[in-house]
């Protein structure tokens, strides 16, 4: 090569990536929910695309298998979609998505940070990162206890992905001195596709601790995290997004205790 020509242009670019591989992409999408067949009028008014553009990246996705063309001229989704599904699911494990999670969160807030599904009548500690601080309840895992009036359980009880996403609002649960006089904290679900409960992210600590911190801006936090989290695990949020309801539970609303 001559070492005064000017090298070849790399392939263009926007902010967030290649345009072309993009726009392949927003094809593909262009598919989630479908239950029947698409035609390229409407592929073209899904991703807001030319015709002729989404025409040329259709060959390419029909070329690697991504996309098949039918007699009748429409698309569907091509096999090999459900090969790369097939292998996302060999290769997924919460805890590689969950546990980063956990750490920022309790690294941010100094608070202990866990993340708990729900197991019938019972709520279960899957995942869990101490607080780096002195004074904090310390817990083994895994550890179940029953659902009861604390924010995790209700974040598990009362959450709803539809409602959420409508109003674009998530809802975060707080609760102290409900399950433990000295322990205060915050609840908010996690969710998978299509809207199925995943489980509850939570961070807790002292009342002490917690009762001098801002309560909004901590909520906010948590929601942001768990939104990271649902879309890291195929429910993604809308992008613009309302401060999240943060709702204070009373002790009133804890269950009464089993009778002896």
């Amino acid at each position: 090569m001559d070492p005064t020509s000017a090298p070849p242009s790399p392939p263009k670019r926007r902010q967030s990536g290649i345009v072309a591989v993009e726009r392949s992409l927003s094809i593909l999408d262009a598919f989630l929910g479908a239950t029947s067949t698409r035609g390229l009028s409407e592929l073209a008014r899904a991703t807001r695309l030319a015709k002729p553009t989404v025409l040329r990246n259709l060959v390419s996705l029909e070329r690697g298998g991504y996309i098949v063309r039918l007699a009748d001229g429409r698309y569907q989704l091509g096999a090999r979609l459900l090969q790369l599904g097939e292998a996302y699911r060999a290769q997924f494990r919460l805890e590689d998505h969950v546990m980063p999670v956990l750490r920022e969160l309790s690294a941010a807030t100094g608070e202990t940070a866990t993340f708990q599904v729900r197991e019938q009548e019972h709520r279960l500690t899957l995942f869990r990162v101490e607080s780096p601080q002195v004074v904090r309840a310390a817990q083994v895992l895994p550890n179940m206890k029953p659902l009861d009036g604390t924010s995790i359980s209700q974040a598990l009880l009362r959450s709803d992905a539809a409602a959420e996403t409508a109003r674009r609002r998530q809802s975060v649960f707080f609760s102290a001195g409900l399950q433990n006089p000295q322990t205060a904290s915050f609840a908010t679900a996690i969710w998978g596709p299509p809207g199925v409960l995943r489980g509850a992210l939570s961070v807790s600590g002292p009342i002490v601790r917690v009762s001098r911190t801002d309560l909004p801006a901590l909520a906010a936090r948590l929601a942001a995290a768990a939104r990271g989290l649902s879309a890291r695990l195929g429910a993604p949020f809308p992008e613009e997004v309302q401060p999240p309801e943060l709702i204070l539970l009373k002790p009133s609303e804890a269950p009464p205790p089993p009778a002896p």
